[in-house]
Order: structure tokens, then C-alpha cells, then sequence
């Protein structure tokens, strides 16, 4: 009788709690409870067109800086440790929500936005000093170029309950941009306050991500709490 071929024992990922569990990191802007609320409107406004999108939830939506990735909790630490005087030596400044787009365009849209206006460079210098501070750490940095935005959802894969995959740059850009003028169309202008950068660890699960703070480091302030 032929003898069955044993079967290698099933290894389970770490605990997320675990020593040697990886951590999903990445550093943003916090936004207010008002542009929050704005975001919230705009999605469940969208999400009436039936669009095969996924959206995120708005009390988790933020302002992304740069994403790392999966990290040893090690390695996080370095991070943690070297980010509070990049981020002090820039002064608070203010931006205002804008207009909605896409990304990477409207012919191919995969990713659907908030825009942002206003004092872009500042932030942009603090992406740049950031992104430096991580690739001395050892970090690919793949986010160039950057293009400050709010991700409201992202493009699925399959249909929609009502609008086809195939239908849906058209779909997108009657309702971004207004037929007669060509100019991108936006909800209120709510001012978004840049007064701290946040190291956040990301959970991932069924219901969508959850994430942790795990540094908050103030803008011309010291230190980190």
C-alpha cells in the first residue's frame, strides 16, 4: 500500500502583539473633525452613483506623508526616535480642501480625491525632509512625486451595482468636472491645519484598517509625545 505524502504543518502569521509580528507604518497629517465631516458628506454623496469603488471610512481618512510598509518593531523603533527634530524644524501652517480628482487620470481612474490648496509648498518641504530622515534609515522612498491629497475611495477591480468598470472614467468625470467651464468641481473650502505629524501602525481586517498613533510629533515643538 503506497504511503501518503505528509503534509507540512500550516504556519500561522505572528500575533500582531508578537515580538517578531511586522508593523504596517506610515506618517500623515491629522485632519480635523470638520473636514471629517466633509469628507463623510462627499463619500456618501458618491457612493449614491453606484460605483464600483471602495471607500474609506472618513473617521479613519488623513493626509498621507509617506508610507513605509511593513516593519520589524526594531526598526520602528529607529524611526520613532529619529522623526521629532525633522518635524520641529518647521514652523505650523494651514491648507484649505479643494477640488476632487483622480488619479492617474481621468481616462484610468484608480484612485479618487479631495484636493488641497494653499501654502503646498510648505508641506511639500516637510514631505522632502521627511522622506531624507527615511532613506538614511534605509527606506525606498515611493511616493515621488508627491501630490498632496485626501484618498476618498479606490477603484475596484469588478462592477459596480450600477455603473460597469468600462463606464466609469466617463462617469467620474461628468460629476469632477463641470461640462462648460472645464474646471474641476469641489465641495466647501474647510481650512486643514498642519500643526503635527503622526507615526501611525496600520491594522488591517475585515471591516477595513484601523490605526494606532504610535508618535505624534508637534511642528516647530519638541520632542515627541
Amino acid at each position: 500500500m503506497a504511503r501518503r505524502a505528509s503534509r507540512s504543518p500550516k504556519t500561522r502569521p505572528p500575533a500582531p502583539d508578537a515580538p517578531e509580528a511586522l508593523w504596517r507604518l506610515f506618517l500623515a497629517v491629522p485632519l480635523p473633525e470638520d473636514v471629517k465631516a466633509l469628507i463623510g458628506q462627499e463619500i456618501a454623496s458618491l457612493q449614491a452613483e453606484g460605483w464600483p469603488v471602495r471607500w474609506v471610512r472618513p473617521e479613519t481618512a488623513h493626509l498621507t506623508l509617506h508610507f513605509l510598509g511593513e516593519v520589524e518593531r526594531e526598526r520602528a523603533e529607529l524611526v520613532r526616535l529619529a522623526l521629532p527634530g525633522v518635524v520641529a524644524a518647521h514652523e505650523p501652517f494651514t491648507l484649505r480642501t479643494a477640488a476632487l480628482g483622480v488619479f492617474p487620470n481621468f481616462r484610468r481612474p484608480r484612485v479618487l480625491w479631495l484636493g488641497l490648496h494653499g501654502q503646498v509648498h510648505r508641506l511639500e518641504t516637510l514631505q522632502r525632509d521627511l522622506g531624507e530622515t527615511l532613506r538614511t534609515l534605509g527606506f525606498v522612498d515611493t511616493s515621488e512625486p508627491y501630490h498632496p491629497h485626501i484618498t476618498l475611495g479606490r477603484v475596484r477591480n469588478d462592477d459596480g451595482e450600477r455603473v460597469r468598470l468600462r463606464d466609469l472614467p466617463d462617469a467620474v468625470k461628468s460629476r469632477f468636472v463641470d461640462a462648460t467651464t472645464g474646471a474641476a468641481i469641489g465641495p466647501e473650502s474647510l481650512p486643514v491645519p498642519v500643526r503635527e505629524v503622526v507615526l501611525m501602525r496600520s491594522h488591517l481586517g475585515r471591516e477595513g484598517a484601523r490605526h494606532e498613533p504610535i508618535a505624534v510629533y508637534p511642528l516647530g515643538g519638541e520632542g515627541a509625545s
